[in-house]
């Protein structure tokens, strides 16, 4: 039987051979087509993103003809998940596992063996928190998933902002984070633009959102920078008191990261009302708002639920054994305290939103992958690093808001530069190319850079 795609004048043509058996006729004609379209998607996507969300990439037609599967097409599939998870499962357990014997049976003797195996165990982990945290968010209520989506949506960073904390390593909670912020930035979201635009050309995106995206990092870089800038032009004061100065840099930064904190939570309240909104007005534009359809949760509440408290469990002990080896790997290595702390750290929190960006970009979803990579960044700096600030003042570790005066002009270039080319609603591949080659000289930058020793001596624990 030969299929053609016929023109409308040749089915008008032919109407009386379609009257009768229409409908027996088109599911006998379409289901080999439609085994064509989706058996190397399904398997494809499978292989390289098991994890994390599965957007379905087809259009509209495309994604109702994928329904109806042969079951040798899903045995595939299957087994193509069956296989990955397997061998993901067995790495991540290796890596964890070696590092938990590598910290206990060499502990300061190979500080680096611990930092790398600890370091590849926590990119693995950080990858699977971000799927139980996703899976967990598709079977909850909006409320709920926003919930699940602060409390975990940066767990990794969160865990090793606290154990340094405990640890009175001030100056590593402060470059992880801030180092997280331009990380998300330029990093992620010049590999999105890059993958993106090197697939489907240019990619637009809503400006509105984008804009408003941009004001709020401005905001966020105003609120970590006038501690900074209040310290530094205070202690140009010779007749200034350093216990006074010292004192009012704490009070305003305790000060300001409450303000942070709240502005963030006004920004997810507005953010859910306007989805809803969005939602509605939506509804009516099918053929552009295929891509919404909502997800199918793969595992159980109950399962999510319990793999995400085990993983967060092991993150914690695994970035405890982490943080740790810091100091002796960084004496002993060639890298830096600063690049390790401003570079390495971060990556391993971003992990998950690197790969979920680059793959919503990939599939022309762009809007998807701009807010996970500049809204991650706006969860560290309006959210979890205020959260810290608090968190050591309670704990009597005086963490403030003064940061290296070299990191404060990399956070505004970056945000600066984000802003400027997100502002137009449209992306490409050059402009990926260009946040990327800010971050690679930002690396080769932060290798060589010795420290602000003024911001090292005031955050120390008494």
């Amino acid at each position: 039987m030969v299929i053609e795609m016929a023109t409308p004048t040749s089915l008008e043509a032919q109407t009386s051979h379609w009257q009768g058996n229409s409908h027996r006729t088109r599911s006998s004609t379409r289901k080999p087509f439609q085994h064509s379209l989706s058996r190397p998607e399904v398997n494809v996507l499978s292989i390289v993103y098991p994890f994390g969300p599965r957007f379905d990439v087809s259009n509209s037609n495309e994604a109702s003809m994928s329904t109806s599967r042969t079951p040798l097409a899903s045995g595939r599939m299957w087994r193509n998940i069956s296989l990955f998870w397997l061998l993901f499962s067995f790495a991540t357990i290796v890596l964890t596992i070696l590092s938990w014997v590598l910290h206990f049976v060499l502990g300061d003797r190979s500080p680096t063996a611990v930092f790398v195996s600890a370091f590849l165990a926590l990119l693995l982990q950080a990858y699977i928190l971000g799927y139980a945290t996703e899976q967990l968010s598709l079977s909850s209520g909006e409320k709920i998933a926003a919930l699940l989506n602060v409390s975990f949506g940066n767990a990794v960073e969160v865990i090793v902002a606290i154990i340094a904390l405990t640890k009175c390593e001030l100056e590593v909670v402060q470059s992880s984070l801030v180092g997280s912020v331009f990380s998300n930035l330029l990093l992620v979201t010049g590999m999105a633009f890059i993958a993106g635009g090197l697939r489907n050309g240019v990619q637009r995106f809503s400006s509105e959102e984008a804009q408003l995206q941009s004001t709020l990092l401005i905001f966020a870089c105003c609120s970590i920078l006038f501690p900074t800038t209040s310290y530094l032009l205070q202690t140009l004061n010779s007749n200034a008191d350093s216990s006074h100065v010292i004192k009012s840099l704490h009070v305003f930064s305790q000060s300001s990261s409450i303000v942070s904190a709240l502005v963030y939570g006004c920004y997810i309240v507005y953010s859910m009302i306007n989805s809803k909104r969005s939602s509605v007005t939506q509804e009516s534009e099918a053929v552009s708002e295929a891509e919404e359809e909502e997800e199918e949760p793969v595992i159980g509440r109950l399962t999510a639920l319990s793999l995400l408290f085990a993983i967060t469990a092991v993150v914690g002990v695994t970035a405890e054994f982490l943080v740790s080896s810091l100091d002796g790997m960084t004496s002993q290595g060639p890298l830096s305290k600063q690049f390790v702390s401003v570079i390495l750290l971060p990556i391993v929190g971003n992990a998950a939103e690197h790969c979920s960006a680059v793959m919503l970009a990939v599939k022309n979803k762009a809007r998807m992958a701009l807010d996970i990579a500049v809204g991650s960044s706006l969860q560290i700096s309006l959210c979890v690093l205020p959260v810290s600030v608090i968190l050591g003042w309670i704990m009597g570790h005086p963490l403030s808001l003064l940061f290296d005066p070299f990191q404060s002009v990399v956070l505004i270039v970056s945000v600066l530069l984000v802003s400027f080319i997100i502002q137009d609603g449209r992306s490409n591949w050059m402009e990926g190319v260009l946040l990327f080659a800010l971050f690679a000289n930002l690396c080769v930058a932060f290798q060589v850079y010795a420290g602000f020793q003024a911001s090292n001596a005031v955050n120390t624990c008494n």
